[in-house]
């Protein structure tokens, strides 16, 4: 059956004819303005890129040159020195003075170095604290010895030695001699940890044939990023450096500089945007000629228009780098959507205040009919309190009288209804009640693993034995907590943390065994995977009860193990209760104490980890293997960070690759290397407690070794 727009009409109330018309007159005059101020600004957004991009492009070059300038002029200078035996570097006092004097006229150079022909090595490097090492190398020895300098007492600290160094097999000395004229070294990461370095090599040459040896210096790139994200740009350009071999030297893509691996250079292709505009430009070239300068393209990627300037970065002494500028067409059509925003909640305040005038109109016409209807609606849900005051005569008042009428008699019904039912009622409210109470001493969790139904058919010695998850918790410096509080005020403040606790640990499928002061101990049936999410949801509850001690969230440590329990009930027929026993149950509680250890909140068994079905949800490390007394069996301990703040996390995902290493030298015995590597994360993330305590263990180990039978085991 067709409906013609007069049935609609016909069928609608008086308001909404009359707001109709009032805000369809308001909506086409919007519509027609937003129309026209939309095309008139799409056609300046191809010219605003273009200048945006081109003037960001001669900052990046700016920038590179001034920074490669510096290691291009300590070349030259030291090239004339050398050459011109104006230096004298067989004369040690005399070469560390010259290389540290020149090293400080200019900032932006790390280290520089001579490496000659027959082997020997001479250099100093600027370190992050403004201080000096010097090196030699003797290539008869193959050693390599690092000294701290003082500009006034010379070499002053004997640091260490490199064995078995041989320089002139290196990559960049190989590249120089090759190459036969200055040049550069690939991009690379820094041995020391400082970030990616690029060194300039010259090669040196007695007259056009003799090899003197080989020159570099070395400047780090860690700016780079900082001041392409400090470019005038739109909110989300992005720009690159990119090398001639696609490797990506800098971005301002803050979201991708974060996951960047610590020590291997990103490419193109880790930054799918940036893949899919080159990608677009070599199709065009290879139908137009290419240019040698800057080209312009625009190009589609995930169903979004971007506008893209590449331009090379010439007069760099040689380096093949390219910068290159990427802006979403959005960002260019902002200030037009800004307009269009406006036009829209203009349009919407007329509407309103149209629809408020026709609504007014129509207010005292259908009044009455409104209360009619309201009042049935309320009968309907069950309130027959309300009264329609008849003020017409009319058939709107006939039809008023009579729903007041049967408003009294559907009254009358119900209230028979409600005395015929209220023992029942009652009989089944106080059953529900004895049950509920009953569930606050016994968890019906402990009943569905028992396959009671009831608790009326648990009986003394009823147990299953059963591999389960099992949680242990407890509040961080109670003791401290409660010296400071009266005994309600304690009572009051851990009962505030069980209940939150308890809340959570229900929600994530687990229930309650028993309370031990301020401690927990739950069970999980389903598996490792609930336990982590509960100490996580724990944590956020606490942030978001605001649960305080001295202003701080109050802190939880957790230990998690998953093995073989016996489940039951101990006692007697007069006096009962339900437990939980067995290895897995002590090593659980043991692993919760480890944590004050580590200094580290959360720590899950290995038997907990793998039986985890998504791992990669948590954050997750692992920070030793113990052997529990009085077993023979050695397990892993794995750290979950979740529910440390957000800072800390990155900074321990940031050491994740260098702590590992440290870690299986410190197992293998190499305790001397593995504290450099642990010293070394702790310099970058000085919050991590547990960097201390291996730090501390390792010098323990080196002055008093643990012997042959060391298998990197530790004792809880």
């Amino acid at each position: 059956m067709k409906v013609t727009i007069a049935d609609s009409i016909k069928k609608s109330s008086l308001h909404r004819l009359l707001a109709v018309a009032f805000v369809g007159e308001i909506l086409l005059f919007a519509v027609l303005a937003a129309f026209l101020s939309y095309t008139s600004g799409l056609k300046t957004t191809t010219e605003n890129a273009r200048q945006i991009a081109s003037v960001a492009s001669d900052d990046v070059t700016k920038m590179v040159l001034d920074y490669v300038a510096e290691p291009y002029q300590l070349e030259q200078i030291n090239r004339h020195m050398i050459l011109n035996k104006e230096l004298n570097y067989s004369d040690q006092a005399q070469r560390d003075r010259y290389f540290v004097e020149i090293l400080k006229a200019f900032p932006q150079v790390t280290n520089t170095a001579l490496v000659l022909a027959n082997g020997n090595e001479y250099g100093v490097r600027r370190e992050d604290n403004g201080s000096f090492l010097v090196w030699s190398g003797d290539q008869e020895r193959q050693v390599l010895d690092y000294f701290r300098y003082d500009e006034t007492l010379g070499r002053t600290e004997y640091v260490k030695s490199l064995t078995n160094y041989n320089p002139i097999k290196r990559p960049s000395y190989l590249k120089a001699t090759s190459m036969r004229n200055p040049g550069w070294t690939d991009v690379y990461y820094s041995a020391t940890g400082r970030g990616l370095v690029i060194t300039k090599i010259c090669p040196l040459y007695i007259g056009n044939e003799e090899l003197l040896g080989v020159h570099s210096c070395s400047i780090l790139l860690n700016k780079f990023n900082g001041f392409l994200q400090s470019l005038m740009l739109t909110e989300n350009a992005v720009a690159f450096i990119v090398s001639n071999s696609d490797e990506v030297i800098a971005s301002s893509d803050k979201k991708g500089n974060s996951v960047r691996k610590a020590t291997v250079l990103t490419r193109v292709n880790e930054y799918p945007l940036l893949e899919q505009g080159l990608k677009t430009l070599k199709e065009r070239e290879s139908v137009e000629p290419k240019t040698n300068g800057a080209e312009d393209i625009s190009f589609s990627f995930a169903g979004e228009k971007f506008y893209m300037h590449m331009a090379p970065i010439t007069g760099a002494h040689g380096l093949q780098w390219t910068n290159v500028v990427i802006i979403p067409e959005n960002d260019l059509l902002y200030p037009l959507y800004a307009l269009l925003k406006k036009v829209i909640g203009s349009t919407v305040i007329a509407c309103v205040l149209a629809l408020v005038a026709g609504l007014l109109a129509a207010r005292y016409i259908v009044r009455p009919i409104v209360k009619v209807e309201e009042a049935a609606k309320k009968i309907t849900e069950g309130d027959f309190s309300s009264k329609i005051k008849v003020k017409y005569h009319d058939e709107i008042g006939e039809l008023s009288n009579a729903v007041n009428m049967m408003s009294e008699k559907l009254k009358c019904q119900l209230e028979l209804k409600r005395k015929a039912t209220s023992v029942e009622k009652k009989l089944r409210e106080h059953g529900a009640a004895m049950h509920q109470v009953i569930g606050r001493f016994v968890p019906y969790g402990f009943l569905d693993l028992l396959d009671k139904n009831n608790i009326s058919e648990i009986v003394p010695g009823d147990r299953i034995e059963k591999e389960i998850t099992v949680l242990f918790t407890d509040i961080r410096s109670f003791t401290k907590i409660s010296e400071g509080m009266s005994s309600v005020e304690l009572f009051e403040f851990v009962n505030r943390y069980l209940d939150l606790a308890v809340d959570v640990i229900t929600q994530n499928n687990g229930f309650v065994d028993k309370f031990i002061g301020d401690a927990i101990m739950a069970l999980f049936p389903g598996g490792s995977e609930d336990a982590l999410q509960a100490i996580v949801g724990i944590r956020q509850e606490i942030l978001r009860r605001g649960l305080l001690y001295k202003g701080e969230p109050l802190k939880i440590g957790a230990g998690i193990h998953f093995g073989n329990v016996m489940l039951g009930t101990v006692g007697t027929y007069t006096r009962m209760d339900t437990t939980v026993l067995g290895d897995s149950v002590n090593l659980a509680s043991r692993i919760e104490s480890a944590t004050k250890v580590y200094g580290i909140d959360v720590l899950i068994s290995e038997p907990a980890y793998y039986q985890l079905k998504n791992p990669g949800n948590f954050y997750i490390r692992e920070i030793d293997t113990v052997k529990v007394k009085g077993k023979s069996r050695p397990i892993k301990l794995y750290e979950v960070f979740d529910c440390d703040s957000e800072e800390l996390k990155l900074c321990k995902k940031k050491i994740e690759v260098l702590f590992k290493e440290g870690l299986q030298l410190y197992k293998e015995g190499v305790f001397e290397q593995a504290e450099e590597i642990f010293r070394q994360c702790q310099e970058q993330c000085p919050e991590d407690q547990l960097l201390t305590v291996y730090v501390k263990r390792c010098g323990t180990m080196r002055r008093v070794p643990p012997g042959p039978d060391w298998q990197g085991i530790s004792g809880i």
